[in-house]
């Protein structure tokens, strides 16, 4: 028999190979009776293997599905993002799809764990936890009128489930966290008398939350563990005992709260270690030597609870980007340590962190002027012929699945705002007769660059793709690392357009 060690059983992987397993032991009992089968067996055995299939492919792939009517976003488009990982909260797209005439959407998104989620309108954000296997039936609350507004980011609103369940998971989470601020408000005096806070607490957790939580789920259990963390950490526990409490077992990428309490337990922990005595060479390390394996030995001698080399890793992750905008640190030296991280990290979800946070770090400076290019367009020779338009760049690859999807999303955009913003598409794969063919078969009709050579990448200082920069009309960055076409971007040009 085939087990799963896997903590969630639900996990994708983990099924499949169920479903493998099982599969070849049927098919091997096949071939032994295959023979003495008549036509008639054969057939039928064909619709029951292929039953099988469906059934446990179907158990593999768990959809959720929402569904709103939201009259206040008629025929507005709906995006759904989830987040690439809870540590850089980076967004990927999902699924989009646009509302009808009476605000009615429905979405189908195919999820294997729960999820953290956000749906955009082109002016709202609002955010659900998505369980496999479930409906939503949602309505949204209306954006704040006096909000300020802010070019590229959404109003935050609330989200009302319409599918009354008091037990589900979004509404459980709503219940403690109205619980937990009732807490803060009762001892928010507290903060300052640890002893007192820590009998409270105490209570907190045994007369109400053992009480009320006593049967919820491990993501729940997390959920309510992580955010009690920080008041824990008030109360005068020291350093040794909140760090085996939380972070002595195994990390969980997979669950917001941790990496939302992780970051600020682990806040400018490198630099605390680099003043002890056996941390004192983690400077000369990291800027001069930009030595990988002597960092990490380091942290493990300044610090010994430090064993699991997966989570060293992850807190030098956190204090190399802190380190990295510090006057007298070696950003290029601290650059190819991240980058080397994200190549051959100790985990694929610390390559991918590593990747998110570079990706933040070379963005290029707001209001700086966007180095010169060279257009080799019959209009425009340089970006300094373009002058007067919003320039939007992104870099491209025919090998990246996801560059080619957000090509389309730019078509649109140059359909809707070509005559007032440039689009330009730089291609950094090898083959410049394919790039080429690429945008004349789907009919892609702005400037398209070639940088085989990588100039135009280390001009930018572009470390990843895709990749998106918007320009402004004198000639200045607005936003490196700007937001993806499929991430609001039309709202976002909409608005700068509006402005002039």
């Amino acid at each position: 028999m085939l087990f799963c060690y896997d903590k969630y059983a639900r996990h994708k992987i983990c099924k499949m190979r169920q479903v493998i397993f099982l599969l070849q032991n049927t098919l091997q009992k096949m071939m032994f009776d295959y023979l003495n089968m008549s036509h008639k067996k054969i057939k039928i055995v064909k619709h029951l293997l292929l039953l099988f299939i469906v059934l446990n492919f179907n158990s593999v792939f768990s959809q959720v599905i929402i569904e709103a009517k939201i009259p206040d976003y008629a025929e507005q488009q709906v995006s759904v993002f989830q987040f690439e990982d809870y540590y850089t909260n980076k967004e990927i797209l999902i699924q989009s799809v646009t509302t009808d005439k009476e605000g009615v959407f429905k979405l189908k998104i195919p999820i294997n764990e729960v999820k953290k989620i956000t749906i955009k309108t082109n002016q709202t954000s609002a955010h659900l936890f998505a369980e496999p296997d479930s409906t939503y039936i949602v309505e949204f609350g209306k954006p704040d009128t006096n909000a300020i507004e802010i070019i590229g980011y959404e109003n935050p609103v609330s989200m009302h489930f319409l599918n009354k369940n008091e037990q589900s998971l979004n509404n459980r989470i709503i219940y403690f966290e109205n619980l937990l601020s009732s807490f803060y408000a009762s001892n928010n005096i507290y903060f300052a008398q640890p002893r007192i806070l820590q009998k409270e607490l105490l209570n907190f957790k045994n007369k109400i939350i053992q009480k009320e939580f006593a049967s919820a789920s491990p993501f729940l259990k997390t959920y309510i563990e992580y955010s009690i963390a920080p008041i824990e950490e008030a109360s005068f526990t020291n350093y040794n005992y909140q760090f085996n409490q939380y972070f002595s077992k195994q990390i969980l990428y997979n669950h917001p709260m941790y990496m939302n309490y992780f970051n600020a337990f682990f806040k400018q922990h490198l630099k605390r270690l680099s003043l002890k005595p056996k941390g004192a060479d983690l400077f000369a390390e990291i800027n001069e030597m930009h030595s990988y394996s002597n960092a990490l030995s380091t942290l493990l001698k300044a610090d010994t609870l430090l064993k699991n080399d997966t989570l060293r890793e992850l807190i030098l992750l956190t204090g190399l980007r802190e380190w990295y905008y510090l006057k007298d640190n070696n950003r290029n030296n601290i650059s190819l340590l991240m980058n080397y991280i994200a190549l051959k990290g100790l985990s694929n979800q610390n390559k991918i962190v590593a990747k998110n946070l570079l990706q933040d770090m070379n963005s290029l400076d707001a209001g700086s002027a966007a180095p010169e290019l060279v257009l080799n367009h019959t209009k425009y020779k340089t970006l300094a012929d373009v002058k007067g338009f919003y320039v939007y760049i992104n870099f491209w690859a025919n090998w990246n699945v996801e560059s080619l999807q957000e090509l389309k999303y730019i078509q649109k955009l140059e359909q809707k705002y070509g005559h007032r913003v440039i689009f330009i598409s730089v291609a950094t794969g090898e083959n410049l007769e394919a790039e080429k063919q690429y945008f004349t078969s789907n009919k892609l009709n702005w400037i398209l660059l070639h940088d085989t050579d990588k100039s135009i990448r280390n001009t930018y200082n572009i470390k990843n793709i895709p990749y998106y920069i918007l320009i402004d009309t004198d000639g200045d960055i607005i936003k490196g690392n700007a937001p993806a076409p499929s991430n609001n971007m039309d709202n976002f040009l909409k608005q700068l357009i509006k402005k002039k």
